[in-house]
């Protein structure tokens, strides 16, 4: 059995290998010689680079943009502790350019991607190393990101070549044994999940904004129930206290009560977003009614059931108005002036949900060519 070093070393003499890296380092450093050298936090108007190669330089550096503080560094941004398991698992004597690039490619195989790099299996490669560096597409770290098009850009650049997109075979047609297909337009969906940064925040923003508790209520389980709603939360508030991710936003609510303050005050001029997005108001009811209706029987449709009810009062107004029941006598003012109200009410009623039900099934169907 080969062992770790002389693998990654006989990877390193693939092109693909070598484009990925270059992926890799588009986000964590750059594609300069002193990306070998370079402390996390570097930019060019601060420049911080490593004196000395002889080890990682192991210089914790506080970040005040995300709220922590971290050892990374290098090319490839290693922690300290993750450069020593490298540095044992691959026998490395130093920390110079060769180094950080065999442990570069020991962290893509531990996480199972070295085998879809070689064979140009890209997008595959990024989503299984997107948890070992915070910057590569779909990372769920919080921290921005390279995007796909850009990664698969520099990896074409850099000489790597894509896997041929093998040709998708036709099936043949399925014939149905099964129960009843479900109603048409009602379709099923897995469920989401929520991102375990989101979820762990969740609860210290109901704590920190009470209004919140009426969506989520209290418990470790309410995150789950409204997902939308909860990314909703999670846009407005960072967006206000100007953070790149929810656990910033978190932090430094806790830590100034006037960003508190802003982030309230953002949760409540978009709270009508906030709960539409949750499936609540409107866009709820509509759901609603919509599950109803594909019963196929109007006697579960909630907007049928509430007109059935309603429609009664109006004839019943109209028989006394003109007179056909009860005592009551009515003027021609008051005559005119009710059936005028009358006649708009009902007309505007019927063409505003006819008008709202077909310009949603218009944006329904308009989504997809």
């Amino acid at each position: 059995m080969t062992d770790p070093r002389t693998a990654c070393a006989e990877s390193l003499g693939s092109p693909n290998v070598r484009a990925f890296l270059r992926v890799i380092r588009a986000g964590e450093s750059d594609q300069s010689d002193d990306a070998y050298r370079m402390i996390v936090g570097h930019t060019g108007a601060r420049p911080s680079l490593a004196e000395s190669l002889q080890d990682h330089p192991r210089i914790p550096v506080h970040l005040p943009r995300l709220g922590v503080t971290s050892t990374a560094a290098g090319a490839y941004q290693f922690l300290s502790r993750t450069w020593d398991e490298c540095a044992r698992a691959l026998a490395l004597p130093d920390f110079g350019a060769d180094s950080q690039d065999l442990a570069a490619v020991y962290l893509i195989r531990r996480r199972g991607a070295l085998d879809d790099v070689l064979s140009g299996r890209i997008p595959e490669a990024l989503e299984k190393c997107a948890r070992e560096w915070a910057s590569l597409p779909g990372s769920p770290y919080g921290q921005p990101t390279i995007a796909l098009d850009r990664a698969l850009a520099v990896y074409r650049e850099w000489g790597g070549t894509l896997a041929a997109e093998a040709p998708r075979a036709v099936d043949p047609p399925l014939v149905h044994v099964g129960p009843e297909p479900a109603a048409p337009g009602i379709t099923e969906e897995r469920p989401r999940i929520m991102a375990p940064f989101l979820a762990a925040a969740l609860p210290a923003l109901v704590e920190l904004i009470p209004r919140l508790g009426r969506l989520f209520g209290s418990g470790s389980q309410v995150s789950d129930r409204n997902l939308q709603a909860a990314e909703a939360v999670a846009q407005v508030v960072q967006r206000a206290t100007s953070a790149p991710n929810i656990q910033t936003a978190v932090e430094a609510m806790r830590a100034d009560p006037a960003v508190l303050q802003t982030a309230v005050r953002a949760v409540e001029a978009h709270w009508v977003d906030i709960t539409e997005a949750g499936g609540g108001g409107i866009e709820g009811a509509r759901k609603a009614d919509a599950v109803g209706r594909a019963a196929g029987d109007l006697l579960h449709s909630a907007s049928f059931l509430v007109a059935l009810l309603l429609l009664p009062l109006v004839y019943l107004l109209v028989l006394s108005l003109i007179g056909l029941i009860g005592t009551a006598t009515w003027s021609d003012d008051v005559r005119a002036g009710l059936a005028g109200s009358l006649i708009s009410a009902i007309v505007g009623g019927l063409v505003g949900y006819y008008y709202g039900q077909t310009t949603s099934r218009n944006r329904a169907t308009g989504a997809t060519p």
